[in-house]
């Protein structure tokens, strides 16, 4: 390894574990406040060690998320100047990052959002505009009508990207206001006592919601402007975001000189519930305002997008794709013989999940420049008593592939709306940071 590049990734190692807790970080800074997205980077956390990886990158440097959830990741690119990229299987996570990946003016919205307030102030109808199973499970009839009313303004602005900026400014009040417990990310409902003192104005959390997302995402553009990074009103790089299954296939065909990535370790049972969070949010937001391109009926059922991510699925022949991991990764092999056969039986899941990954990440190799880094977060998690070690596994996974590890840093979780237990698993206290290099050809 050439002595810069051993410097480069001595700073890394040396980075402070209190910089990657993210201990001091802003919660408003960077857009991170728009929407309360499930397990989001912390923007701090990244931000030094994305500026030394910078330096191996090339005089135009790019890089992809195939899992940009809230898109932490892209926004901290877009920060040291990167083309970045993001793909995501879940449209509420497409619509947040397209959003936060675009520029807007101030007094601008601040001028839309007044016209808005109006129309909402103006509409005297008793109308609900959204039917869907189980809706006044969800709602009260009070609020529907209120969010009934919002939506019909938001949706009369005839620009697509505010309308954007103000359905995610909608998806916020609609979890803040249904009678989902949000205590995780799962969907619960409230106690009846909880209900019956509950009296909430939908209008009146999305103004100020709005108000603080004007802010926000301003904010955030101003700090662009401040790095010399907006030319002609725009981002002067690429920033690009689609909807799409990354286990299938990775929807570019640029080629990027470091991928950036979280991906949703854990089945829906023993993670978070991507999926469920975003159900009742996307009931009131048209999908063809998000991307006309979507190929899911991910309001079927609740649990539709959850099923259709990592470990969603059990697939058919486990016992063939057992074998084929096990010869992958030993230490999937090692947590597996460790189980008696009813445990087995429950971890199934876990193996469709590293099936799942393995696919995904030969995806994405094949979108990565000879030499490139990767930066992947990952968590180990306990399920049926015993560790799953995720970080080993990825690496394993990663070995099978002839990509090297080049360096392996640890975080501490400081602040998460996950239960320490739940019935199938303990939740990670610490994330892992592991940095891989793919061989030159």
């Amino acid at each position: 390894m050439a002595i810069v590049e051993e410097n480069i990734l001595s700073e890394i190692k040396n980075i402070k574990r209190e910089v990657l807790n993210g201990e001091n970080f802003d919660r408003t800074t960077m857009a991170r406040s728009l929407l309360n997205y499930p397990a989001m980077m912390v923007p701090s956390s990244l931000d030094p060690i994305v500026e030394s990886l910078k330096k191996f990158c090339s005089d135009k440097p790019a890089f992809i998320d195939p899992f940009m959830g809230a898109s932490n990741s892209l926004v901290i690119g877009m920060k040291y100047g990167f083309e970045v990229y993001g793909q995501d299987i879940n449209p509420l996570s497409v619509l947040l990052s397209q959003v936060k990946t675009s520029l807007y003016n101030e007094s601008h919205l601040t001028k839309i959002n007044k016209q808005i307030s109006m129309k909402i102030l103006k509409d005297t109808s008793k109308a609900r505009d959204v039917s869907f199973t189980n809706r006044d499970k969800w709602f009260t009839e009070k609020v529907q009508i209120k969010l009934s009313k919002i939506r019909r303004a938001i949706k009369s602005e005839k620009r697509l990207s505010i309308r954007k900026f103000f359905w995610v400014a909608l998806a916020e009040t609609v979890r803040v206001v249904s009678n989902d417990r949000t205590s995780t990310f799962k969907l619960h409902i409230r106690s009846q006592d909880d209900l019956a003192r509950r009296d909430i104005d939908p209008i009146a959390v999305f103004n100020k919601i709005v108000n603080r997302s004007i802010r926000d995402i301003t904010s955030f553009n101003k700090e662009l402007r401040e790095l010399n990074l907006i030319e002609s009103n725009q981002y002067k790089f690429k920033a690009k975001v689609k909807w799409g299954d990354s286990k299938e296939k990775i929807k570019t065909t640029k080629k990027f000189d470091l991928l950036i990535t979280s991906p949703p370790y854990g089945d829906n049972h023993t993670t978070v519930t991507y999926g469920q969070f975003s159900y009742l949010p996307l009931q009131w937001i048209p999908m063809s305002d998000i991307d006309e391109n979507i190929e899911m009926d991910y309001l079927l059922q609740i649990h539709m997008i959850d099923s259709m991510s990592l470990g969603g699925k059990m697939l058919d022949s486990f016992e063939e794709i057992k074998v084929k991991m096990f010869s992958k990764s030993k230490n999937l092999k090692k947590y597996f013989a460790s189980l008696n056969e009813d445990q087995k039986n429950k971890a199934k899941k876990v193996i469709n999940f590293i099936y799942d990954l393995d696919i995904t990440i030969d995806n994405a190799l094949t979108r990565l420049k000879n030499g490139a880094y990767m930066l992947w977060t990952i968590g180990n998690r306990s399920v049926n008593g015993k560790v799953v070690q995720n970080d080993l596994i990825l690496i394993d996974l990663m070995q099978s592939k002839g990509v090297e590890l080049v360096t392996g840093l640890e975080r501490d979780i400081l602040s998460k709306r996950m239960p320490l237990r739940n019935n199938f698993s303990k939740t990670m206290k610490t994330e892992k940071i592991l940095i891989f290099k793919c061989s030159q050809k």
